[in-house]
């Protein structure tokens, strides 16, 4: 499997993740940290870019576009421990980790109203 296609997997993994824990935590999962990491490698790499569009509508096939503008109006904290662990245990891995970096933060900001855009419009 080309490494660009990867997302397939990963929308499949979702909807296992929908199925078996609900849409907060498939949302959470699929745009929150895979369709973001997506975005982040796709800006270096042209394939990954040419891959957004088919990625887009798949997320759009498997979740309503009202369950999608809500994830983005009350998401509070993305990437991959953003939506496996209690606000507790996040802050602590977070500050652990050195997650505080003002650049990467904002950086992340700018991914997640990319990922809106793309999204919701």
């Amino acid at each position: 499997m080309d490494f660009h296609k990867i997302w397939i997997e990963q929308f499949e993994a979702a909807l296992g993740i929908q199925e078996q824990f609900g849409n907060k935590k498939a949302l959470g999962y699929l745009i929150g940290e895979k369709f973001l990491n997506f975005l982040q490698v796709s800006e270096q790499d042209a394939l990954f870019a040419g891959e957004i569009p088919a990625f887009v509508e798949e997320i759009k096939s498997i979740f309503q576009p009202y369950e999608i503008a809500e994830y983005f109006q009350t998401v509070n904290r993305v990437g991959a421990l953003g939506h496996i662990m209690i606000d507790e245990n996040y802050e602590e891995f977070r500050h652990a980790d050195g997650a505080d970096n003002v650049v990467q933060g904002a950086e992340t900001v700018l991914r997640l109203e990319q990922a809106k855009k793309l999204l919701v419009g």
